[in-house]
């Protein structure tokens, strides 16, 4: 299983990840897993122990798993403390910080993995930082309102699993050759490492691994600096996503100056109908962010003491707040261009959809009135046939009958009497067509 090299004692995993609450949204958040407006409600995932030992926990059903949940504290719209403890498989013991700039920390502390115990390699470490995302994404998703489960979808699919790591180990940790590619593995590769005093932080891609005799004196830098590589983490998202939003849009315009029948026009529809969701979306969540990056950029340095400060400073973290500040201007102004092309799409293919329409309806106008020509012409004739008919007998009946010459000796008019008798027997003829093909028609229309 690879490298087994590193090992460190009972690490302590740190998730940070960044979700769009404000007040409004910490108050729901608050009521549900207090069951303060939910007991009342009866909704079907929270229900309220009897056993006194546990009165103030609830208790939910996440996917497979049975979650429990003690709040430690809260303040009303702005923040919660608590414990969740996940029955499955294998029990899972989580620390949850929630508040309302959307800042959500989940901490947990490994003490075996597979053989492993109480002193984990960074290999076994690698498996298990996954499966902790997972879980606790489950939780969230379960617990954060409907409206919010949407927006996070749109951006992320069913489940965001994009979360910052962080990890706290009193074990100290040598860098060598052998040693790196285990620590990449936990925390990407690895961008930084800085020695403070007798502890060492290394920053990778997408984590952060502490190596200090005392690790809660990181507590605070553990609160912030994540939160700032997180709220980073998501504005590259959106200008990714609104990069391929605009490569849609190019393919789309290209196809509407190429031309298009109408099937193409239901499925561009359909697709220009996605493309402004996802804008809808991308621009309620850049609100969201735009506050909390304006909110760290007016309050830098954050009310810390000089050991966290000095760490902030180390990580260059006021001028990765600036850089998010001038990436929320960049996202603004790409949004706004893919929203104006989108708005400009979606009317040129309703002005191309109309003429189609249009010309369509023209076509079969004249279509209908060369079958309505077709079909008078096919009456007349229909009708003739049935004079010819009416003659043809007629004449076959005089014959047969040997009156033709006697009749020819009676005339009216100059015309012989059988002349006569042909003329009147070809009206009845066409007459009596004419009746039967408007009594078919009738009968037609009445189907």
């Amino acid at each position: 299983m690879g490298y087994k090299i590193v090992k460190i004692e009972k690490p302590r995993v740190i998730l940070t990840e960044w979700i769009p609450f404000g007040k409004n949204y910490m108050t729901e958040f608050i009521d549900r897993i207090t069951l303060k407006e939910y007991q009342k409600k009866r909704i079907k995932y929270f229900t309220t122990s009897k056993n006194r030992e546990v009165i103030n926990k609830s208790i939910f059903e996440t996917s497979e798993y049975q979650t429990t949940v003690n709040i430690i504290d809260f303040i009303p719209e702005t923040s919660v403390k608590f414990t969740a403890e996940i029955r499955g498989e294998a029990k899972k013991d989580f620390f949850i910080y929630v508040d309302y700039l959307g800042r959500c920390i989940y901490s947990s502390e490994i003490f075996k993995a597979e053989e492993e115990e109480n002193f984990i390699s960074l290999d076994y470490l690698s498996f298990i930082l996954p499966d902790s995302i997972l879980t606790s994404s489950r939780i969230m998703s379960h617990l954060i309102a409907a409206s919010q489960r949407y927006l996070l979808e749109t951006l992320y699919g069913e489940l965001k699993v994009y979360k910052h790591v962080t990890i706290l180990t009193e074990t100290k940790i040598n860098i060598t050759e052998e040693s790196l590619p285990e620590i990449n593995q936990v925390i990407g590769q690895v961008k930084n490492i800085i020695n403070i005093d007798d502890s060492l932080i290394i920053f990778g891609d997408f984590g952060i691994l502490i190596s200090s005799p005392n690790p809660e004196k990181f507590e605070r830098f553990i609160c912030y600096y994540p939160f700032i590589r997180s709220i980073t983490g998501v504005s590259r998202d959106l200008f990714y996503k609104l990069n391929s939003i605009a490569s849609k849009l190019e393919i789309i315009s290209r196809t509407l100056e190429s031309g298009i029948n109408l099937e193409k026009i239901g499925d561009i529809r359909g697709e220009l109908s996605r493309i402004d969701r996802e804008l809808s979306v991308i621009e309620i969540v850049c609100g969201y962010l735009k506050e909390i990056i304006e909110l760290l950029d007016n309050n830098y340095p954050p009310n810390f003491g000089d050991f966290d400060l000095m760490l902030l400073e180390k990580v260059e973290a006021e001028r990765k707040i600036k850089r998010l500040v001038y990436r929320i201007i960049e996202i603004e102004n790409i949004l706004e261009s893919n929203e104006k092309l989108a708005t400009s799409l979606t009317r040129l293919l309703t002005t191309i959809s109309e003429d189609l329409e249009r010309n369509i309806a023209n076509q079969l106008a004249e279509n209908t009135k060369y079958q309505v020509a077709i079909g008078e012409a096919m009456e007349i004739l229909e009708i003739g046939i049935f004079g010819v008919y009416a003659l043809e007998a007629t004449h076959v009946l005089l014959i047969t009958s040997g009156k033709e010459e006697i009749l020819e000796h009676f005339k009216i008019l100059g015309f012989p009497l059988n002349f006569w008798i042909m003329v009147s027997v070809i009206i009845l003829g066409i007459y009596i067509g004419k009746v039967c093909i408007e009594y078919k028609k009738k009968k037609a229309l009445k189907q």
